[in-house]
């Protein structure tokens, strides 16, 4: 309750305020008397004190100090009996209190300060009461709501019609979820995107009143209030209030406080809901992708819930957070496990519902720390491709930015039947380990068949060392200038498609040079190099060459 009205009871009527007129709004939440110099040390915020001055009425400078310091702790206001242990209120001490804007009232003499504080703190304890029960009246009616299946919609339409304006629920990522009123999207555009900015680069631990810039847009709200609303511990959406102040009256405040409890739980109970069907989604799906399911009908059947479809083409994408490993490692397990937990939440929402805007058919699902997303097509072609990297680099940018959070992502090629969507996932597994193998962060890797640089190096290091030494014998690994010289003109000369004139110009010598030379490498290999067989197998080795260690 507010200061004025404290002051309206019967025993505080006849008393007079004669400083800081502007503060008499300010709440009050308790009343106390002053009967030590050192009482700032006992009083509290939105707190109403009420002395004779006895204890500083040898010190004038002491109620001076004392205004300042109860303003600074934002209480309530003073109110000093005169007539008994000082005159009238000194001028310095009104001037002091009007700075601040901090109430100065003075008592009737015909009450004393035990009424009056009897007095107060009983209406205090009557409001406190009536506050306690209008709180558990309103928290019963949005249970009911609740317990009969009425959902987040009807909590919020309740609550508007309560407080007789218009509320939204947020979720987390900022997004509409329900209004009281029909919301005109066009119109609405503007207080929204006030609201997204805002609370974009705000934290909110507690309700607050913002204003909204009215200069240049269509709408008539100059100010919304935000509430936001916490299941242990993870923020879950937002309750907003649009055009009151929700610090204004108290009923207001626990009309939404009970609100925002309720919409947790039910928050809470989605959550619940959504984790068992990911569990039964993720046990299908890695049934899937293990070959596990004997025949297509089962695939069908089974997947229909999904929408799989036998007649669609499909690819299948796989995400990882970047540098998670070294998040363990970095910090606590327990803290680790948590934080790494409610970020892949997010991105798995993240996933779910970027993909469902861009895609007609695609299903999200995890297998170990791995998201994978099967999307199906009617016609997969290039341009489809390209569709599909685009969002995919949007979507890495947009976590990037509002998140802090990096991902990586493989993208297999395309299948025409559904038994062989396992071989998808697995494309789009290597896709990912080769982009982490090569070193990189919040990368797109597209699978393609393994060329001849892939298979080589695929091959134990020692078995190409001793295919390139078999193959090019004393050449090989030779450190004498005459080897080399002979491995460097055949490397040529096969380059060169077996050419002598153009393995000669290539090398600025002459072509009898290069005859000599070539002949020389034909008796060091006891082959005729010039055989199409012996020309693919050397071609090898010299490439071989080039993967193995200096």
């Amino acid at each position: 309750m507010q200061l004025k009205e404290i002051l309206a009871l019967p025993t505080f009527k006849e008393a007079k305020v004669v400083a800081g007129h502007e503060g008499l709004n300010k709440s009050v939440q308790s009343i106390n008397l002053m009967d030590a110099p050192d009482i700032i040390h006992y009083l509290k915020r939105d707190q109403l004190l009420l002395t004779t001055a006895y204890s500083v009425r040898n010190n004038p400078n002491a109620l001076n100090e004392l205004v300042k310091q109860m303003a600074k702790q934002d209480c309530a206001g003073l109110g000093l009996k005169t007539k008994r242990y000082i005159d009238e209120i000194p001028e310095n001490l009104i001037e002091v209190a009007n700075k601040f804007n901090f109430p100065i009232i003075e008592l009737p003499l015909h009450h004393s300060l035990g009424e009056m504080l009897n007095e107060g703190l009983s209406y205090i304890l009557k409001e406190r009461t009536e506050e306690l029960n209008y709180a558990l009246n309103i928290h019963r009616e949005f249970t009911n709501i609740i317990m009969s299946g009425g959902g987040f919609s009807q909590v919020i339409k309740s609550l508007g019609s309560i407080l007789n304006t218009s509320i939204l629920l947020l979720n987390y990522r900022l997004e509409i979820m329900s209004s009281s009123h029909p919301i005109d999207k066009e119109e609405f555009f503007d207080v929204y995107w006030n609201i997204y900015e805002l609370i974009s680069n705000e934290q909110f631990d507690n309700y607050k009143v913002l204003t909204i810039p009215l200069e240049g847009t269509t709408i008539d709200y100059e100010q919304f209030s935000i509430y936001p609303i916490y299941t242990t511990n993870q923020q879950k959406g937002y309750v907003v209030i649009l055009g009151s102040a929700l610090n204004e009256q108290t009923s207001f405040q626990l009309a939404v406080e009970q609100a925002a409890n309720v919409l947790s739980f039910e928050f809470m109970k989605m959550h619940a809901v959504e984790q068992q069907a990911r569990r039964v989604k993720n046990e299908f799906f890695t049934d899937l992708v293990e070959g596990t399911i004997a025949s297509e009908q089962e695939i069908i059947n089974r997947g229909k819930i999904y929408s799989l479809d036998k007649s669609r083409q499909y690819i299948c994408l796989t995400c990882k957070i970047d540098g998670a490993s070294d998040y363990y490692l970095d910090h606590h397990p327990l803290q680790a496990e948590k934080d790494m937990n409610n970020k892949r939440d997010h991105i798995y929402d993240v996933l779910e519902v970027v993909l469902a805007k861009k895609f007609e058919q695609s299903v999200v699902f995890t297998k170990g720390d791995v998201f994978a997303i099967l999307i199906g097509f009617d016609f997969y072609n290039d341009s489809v491709e390209k569709e599909v990297y685009d969002s995919i680099l949007q979507t890495q940018l947009d976590v990037h930015i509002a998140s802090d959070i990096s991902l990586s992502f493989g993208i297999s090629n395309y299948v025409e039947n559904v038994k062989d969507i396992p071989t998808t996932f697995q494309e789009a597994v290597d896709a990912l380990r080769l982009g982490y193998r090569e070193n990189k962060e919040r990368f797109i890797k597209t699978y393609r068949t393994k060329d001849l640089t892939e298979l080589l190096k695929s091959i134990p290091t020692q078995k190409l060392k001793e295919f390139y030494k078999s193959t090019l014998k004393d050449l090989a690994f030779s450190s004498e200038k005459e080897k080399i010289d002979l491995v460097q003109t055949l490397e040529f000369f096969l380059n060169h498609n077996c050419q002598i004139s153009e393995t000669a110009k290539s090398m600025y010598i002459h072509r009898n040079t290069v005859i000599y030379r070539l002949k020389k490498c034909e008796e060091i290999l006891g082959r005729d190099i010039k055989n199409s067989d012996e020309t693919l197998r050397l071609r090898m080795a010299l490439f071989v060459k080039t993967l193995l260690p200096q």
